[in-house]
């Protein structure tokens, strides 16, 4: 059994971008700051997995890493389960996009760079819900620790994973043709 990350970063980051793009193609920098929001439940693992290679770069073979690795993904497990747990809560980003309309930020914020980040953000989270059968995140922690479990992993061989990567990355690959057609389209003919 295989497991990367999250329904895999880079597509959260990819996805937001090209949503952003195709709603506000002159906003290229809120189109950035999604995809970056997209990417930001995932650092904490992220910083793990980089942290136990660089500690162990010389002497750490492939089953080892795996083994650690996959222990240090306790999410409750300090210090950084705890934040990965509310990077990866609808609570928290909920609470900062009320707070982003209550305090009326989109006067301060006029390019939509705080509300694409928190968009991404939260756009990261709802894509994960379904998309995790056995290691599913509580979606509304530290609230509730309730996990739904789905029947759909997309890294588990037991639960889809094949076809969800599959989907994933032809859907990527689509929309980078998308985009490449209409790049060629857009650029002055000679």
């Amino acid at each position: 059994m295989t497991k990367i990350l999250s329904m895999h970063t880079y597509s959260h980051a990819v996805f937001t971008w090209t949503l952003a793009r195709y709603l506000a193609p002159k906003e290229s920098h809120a189109a950035l700051w999604g995809a970056a929001g997209a990417a930001l439940p995932d650092v904490p693992t992220l910083a793990k997995a980089a942290h136990l290679l660089w500690r162990r770069r010389d002497s750490i073979t492939k089953e080892e890493f795996k083994e650690e690795f996959y222990d240090a993904l306790d999410y409750y497990k300090e210090p950084s389960g705890k934040v990965d747990l509310t990077l990866h809560s609808l609570a928290p980003v909920g609470s900062l996009l009320a707070l982003y309309k209550i305090l009326e930020l989109k006067h301060k914020d006029p390019r939509k760079t705080l509300l694409a980040f928190l968009l991404g953000w939260a756009g990261h989270n709802l894509m994960d819900f379904p998309m995790h059968a056995g290691d599913a995140r509580p979606p509304l922690w530290p609230l509730y620790r309730w996990r739904f479990k789905s029947p759909i992993s997309y890294w588990d061989r037991k639960f889809y994973a094949l076809p969800c990567l599959l989907v994933e990355h032809g859907a990527i690959l689509a929309l980078a043709l998308a985009f490449l057609y209409q790049s060629s389209q857009d650029s002055p003919r000679k």
